[in-house]
Parts: structure tokens; sequence; C-alpha cells
């Protein structure tokens, strides 16, 4: 069974946003605020996570997960309103971390869609 740690993860998300943000500017597009970011990264989400034998699937949705979260939480600290996203978010986390089952997390995950 898979249990990713948060720094780990954490890590990982973030350098994938990062990342993304980079490849993005560089071809012109414009990054986006922080809030924005989050739910790109949400939307990326499958519908239905897969299950913890998912391999590469289990990893990517991890990786998008933490790194929204943490966008999330950047956009709370900057703005209140979207302390809601990132509780929604950070839920999802914890529930991963948890039961390490992406499914588990499938209702939050949700949540934090009707807040992008």
């Amino acid at each position: 069974m898979r249990r990713p740690t948060t720094a780990v993860a954490a890590a990982v998300g973030l350098l994938l946003a990062l990342t993304a943000c980079q490849s993005e500017a560089a071809s012109g597009k414009v990054q986006g605020t922080d809030a924005e970011l989050a739910c790109a990264a949400v939307s990326r989400l499958p519908e239905r996570m897969p299950g913890t034998d998912g391999g590469q699937a289990f990893d990517i949705v991890v990786a998008r997960l933490v790194g929204a979260e943490e966008l999330a939480r950047a956009a709370a600290l900057a703005d209140a309103k979207f302390q809601p996203l990132a509780d929604a978010l950070r839920e999802a986390q914890q529930l991963l971390n948890v039961t390490s089952d992406p499914q588990q997390a499938e209702p939050a995950v949700k949540k934090a869609r009707t807040y992008c």
C-alpha cells in the first residue's frame, strides 16, 4: 500500500504546478492567480479517482491534488474568500493521507469543484 508523505507529495505537487506555470508563461499564455491555478489542477483530476493500485494514475492524482491544495492555501492566505476552496482541498488531502485511497477523497474533491 502506498502512503504519500505530506512533505514529499507537497514538493512534487508544487514542482508540477510551477513547471506548468513556467511552460505556459514561455508559450505566451497568462499564468493566472493561485486560485485559478488550483482550480485548473482540480479540473484535471478525474471524476472517478483511481484505486490504490492505480500505478502512474495514482501518482498523478496525488501530485495534482497536493499542488492544488498548496495553491488554494496560498490563495486563501491572500484573500479569505478562497478559504472554502482551501478547506475542501485540505480535507481531500487529509483523507488521502489517512487512507492512501484517492477514491475516499472524491467527495471532498467534488466539493472543491463547486468553489471553482
